[in-house]
């Protein structure tokens, strides 16, 4: 199956909410950036990426870097600390702020939190097969399951019609409501494993 986030998709997302943010109607916003309102359109709904001369034009006039619209970076930042950290971890300005008021605020119990999260997440790729004797995808942390719920409740009815296909509609229906209520409930699962894990790692020392 085909990634969901091509370079146009993030590109049309990325525009549309940057124009509404800066207040632009599509018209406005054509103006400034000197190209037609239809060409906008074309480019919010993923069915054109501009040439370089205009992607630098719509940088530009919404005061971001090229590289955020087209999906290389997750900043708006254009320069500075936050811009190479972002570029760095691949984390957004919003994540990336977060954990920097974390760390400002001494906030060690968050902190230690979201390294055990990382943590079994990252021995979660390493060690783990992601099918089950089943064939079904698993995972053994909290954002692995997570990583999977969040990528099927987002696929399209024909991105689900490659998985379900019983040949009838209504069994399809089911079906994909149970497989999602699985991963739902390997998370709510995961969770409870994950959180007694921490509990006894972080328990003081008598």
């Amino acid at each position: 199956m085909e990634s969901k986030n091509t370079c146009v998709e993030v590109f049309g997302k990325r525009l549309k909410e940057l124009r509404k943010a800066n207040g632009y109607t599509i018209e406005q916003f054509a103006e400034a950036v000197g190209i037609s309102k239809s060409t906008v359109g074309y480019y919010e709904n993923n069915n054109r990426m501009p040439d370089i001369e205009i992607l630098s034009r719509i940088a530009d006039v919404l005061n971001v870097s090229a590289d955020y619209l087209i999906g290389k970076t997750n900043t708006t930042a254009m320069r500075g600390k936050m811009k190479t950290v972002c570029d760095y971890t691949g984390l957004s300005d919003t994540a990336a702020d977060y954990l920097v008021q974390l760390v400002k605020n001494k906030d060690y119990g968050k902190l230690s939190v979201v390294n055990h999260l990382f943590n079994e997440l990252a021995d979660d790729y390493d060690f783990y097969a992601h099918e089950n004797e089943d064939g079904e995808e698993v995972s053994e942390s909290v954002l692995g399951a997570l990583f999977l719920y969040f990528d099927k409740v987002s696929l399209t009815q024909d991105e689900w019609a490659e998985i379900i296909d019983t040949g009838d509609e209504n069994k399809n229906e089911i079906l994909k409501a149970a497989y999602k209520q699985m991963l739902l409930n390997q998370v709510t699962e995961n969770v409870r494993s994950s959180a007694e894990v921490y509990r006894q790692e972080n328990e003081p020392n008598e």
